[in-house]
């Protein structure tokens, strides 16, 4: 094989991984195109931001860490992916969880509840921090 072939070889490799890799990453955690759409009640609400911060010190801080960080298997909620996570996304991820990766659902948390997290990680991640 010539080294033109091995090139063109290669690069129709990584263009198909790539496009696997953008057609994966379509929606945060599997969220269904219906969570997309929905928007946060409390965007930019900075008093359901503090409300939220209370929440996730009490249920989300002992494993994705005080400052959003992750700890061991739980990850950091400061990435890429959840920051460009509609709200809708989070909003049903925090909803439904994923347990066969130890995410427990927080549906049993009042809606509001839920979304003040969203805002309150939605602020976190807005502020770059």
């Amino acid at each position: 094989m010539t080294l033109r072939s091995r090139f063109l070889v290669c690069s129709a490799a990584i263009f198909c991984m790539m496009l696997e890799v953008f057609a994966q990453g379509s929606s945060f955690h599997n969220a269904p195109a219906s969570a997309a759409q929905m928007k946060n009640p409390y965007s930019d609400d900075a008093q359901a931001a503090a409300g939220g911060k209370k929440l996730y010190a009490q249920n989300c801080a002992q494993c994705h860490g005080n400052n959003l960080q992750g700890m061991g298997p739980a990850p950091t909620l400061l990435s890429a992916k959840v920051k460009h996570a509609t709200p809708g996304e989070l909003f049903w991820f925090v909803t439904n969880g994923n347990l066969n990766n130890g995410m427990p659902g927080w549906s049993q948390l009042p809606k509001p509840q839920r979304w003040q997290v969203v805002t309150f990680l939605e602020s976190k991640n807005s502020a770059g921090q």
